[in-house]
């Protein structure tokens, strides 16, 4: 219900409730490669997974994979019925970690699909444990700007030839699978690289850093 869930949001600002940006509902699912989807085999070998997840009248759908165990050489896609897509995710993708959250895909409908090579099937465990329906347009509200104060400069613009190092850090934060935070990669006194994040305290509270995830280079096209 998106006007009920707009109501709350408009309450929470009312009251001064800090928070992310919340955009959309989170649902808990089981879906995985034992339990959904279909499997098919290829002439090589090579077996394709696909599942489609449906979130009738969504505006993006965005999702966490709360069991993400890939072998080497297998792939992870990710579409729309536009034509969009994400991917080829890999066994690198995580980190190292078994969850992974990934980012919203415009529409009321995605397919996730997997290639998994010869004789490595069994090595596999994917699991989405959630998935956001988006009752807010945050794909258009990000492109769209114009939103912006008469103090805030386009970064694309003249006035931020001086900070393209700077401007390079910020990413836009899924947090919690329905909101959205920003904040800035950082160096340390080392001067060392390691890929510290720096965000609001609000942005924190009871989330999984685990499944964030973090959107680079979102800016406008044009300086108009």
């Amino acid at each position: 219900d998106a006007q009920a869930l707009m109501a709350e949001d408009a309450d929470r600002q009312a009251q001064g409730i800090k928070g992310p940006y919340r955009f959309g509902q989170n649902h808990a699912v089981d879906l995985s490669t034992e339990n959904s989807g279909t499997w098919n085999d290829l002439a090589d070998g090579t077996r394709l997974w696909r599942l489609r997840i449906e979130c009738p009248q969504a505006l993006s759908i965005n999702f966490v994979f709360t069991e993400y165990v890939v072998p080497e050489g297998a792939k992870v896609y990710v579409y729309n019925d536009a034509g969009e897509w994400l991917g080829a995710f890999t066994q690198e993708s995580s980190a190292g970690a078994s969850r992974m959250g990934v980012t919203q895909l415009a529409g009321d409908a995605i397919t996730v699909e997997l290639e998994v090579p010869p004789g490595v099937q069994s090595e596999v465990h994917l699991r989405i444990g959630q998935v956001t329906h988006a009752y807010r347009d945050v794909l258009g509200l990000m492109k769209g700007l114009g939103d912006s104060g008469s103090c805030n400069n386009n970064v694309i613009c003249p006035e931020g030839d001086d900070w393209r190092d700077e401007i390079a850090s910020v990413a836009m934060i899924t947090v919690g699978g329905n909101g959205l935070c920003t904040g800035s990669l950082i160096n340390n006194c080392a001067n060392d690289g390691t890929p510290y994040f720096l965000t609001a305290n609000h942005c924190t509270q009871g989330a999984n850093v685990g499944t964030w995830t973090f959107r680079f280079n979102w800016e406008s096209p044009t300086c108009t």
